[in-house]
């Protein structure tokens, strides 16, 4: 699933026309990349959620699914935030595992580390992660399991870092979603500090290099845009790599 539903306030006066993950990125809409990111997992559905703009999403998707087998568009008449927006997925994440992932970021980190261990401790979720301290709050213990978010006093956390804004779930999840109300507006980060709260152990961290094996970008400012324009400008394999290619 990619995660769409975003106003883009940071983004204005770009946004103001135009739904966030259409906003150009050398070219190319931001969302372009993120679809054929994708697409190399091969997922046997790919579900992307829209509020703002709605139908403008909805036209690119219907027109540019860059040979991904089946892309359901929902629309979120209202925002139902991440963990609303997931909820309301449900019926359409099968399988093992399923991955969700921002559609304002831009990166190549490679997920095939990540669904090893997410796979082998049978995790509830696994979130990509890598050191950047302009976003650093996610608390990691030794054994890389998720011990709460915001850098709280005596969390006991070994190393903090900052969310790619990538995860893989367990469909697990979607059985512990559905006790919410459907319909209702909420933070996954703020379901996931109430899974963490109760005393569950099986939500996990995977650290990734994104200071020298990986790229990785947040498209949420103007300033965001201009570094990865400036970004790919330098490295021409980039683009490619990315998915714009």
């Amino acid at each position: 699933m990619i995660l769409a539903a975003g106003f883009g306030t940071r983004l204005r006066p770009l946004t103001d026309r135009l739904p966030k993950p259409l906003v150009p990125v050398a070219g190319l809409p931001m969302l372009a990349f993120n679809l054929r990111r994708m697409r190399a997992l091969q997922p046997a559905t790919l579900v992307v959620n829209g509020h703002y703009r709605a139908r403008e999403l909805e036209a690119f998707l219907l027109t540019s699914a860059y040979g991904l087998r089946r892309v359901i568009f929902l629309h979120e008449s209202r925002l139902l935030d991440t963990g609303g927006a997931l909820l309301n997925a449900a019926p359409y994440l099968k399988g093992p595992f399923f991955v969700t992932m921002n559609a304002d970021v831009l990166s190549d980190i490679e997920l095939v580390g990540a669904l090893a261990q997410h796979l082998r401790r049978r995790a509830l979720v696994t979130m990509l992660l890598h050191d950047c301290p302009r976003y650093n709050q996610v608390e990691i213990d030794t054994q890389s399991r998720l011990l709460g978010f915001g850098c709280s006093a005596n969390s006991g956390a070994e190393t903090v870092l900052a969310y790619t804004g990538i995860q893989i779930c367990s469909p697990l999840l979607l059985d512990l979603l559905v006790r919410e109300k459907a319909g209702s507006a909420f933070s996954l980060i703020s379901f996931y500090r109430r899974l963490l709260a109760s005393g569950r152990r099986d939500l996990m961290g995977y650290r990734v290099d994104c200071g020298t094996r990986y790229y990785w970008r947040d498209l949420g400012t103007p300033e965001d845009l201009s570094a990865v324009e400036r970004d790919l400008s330098l490295n021409a394999g980039l683009k490619r790599r990315l998915g714009g290619g």
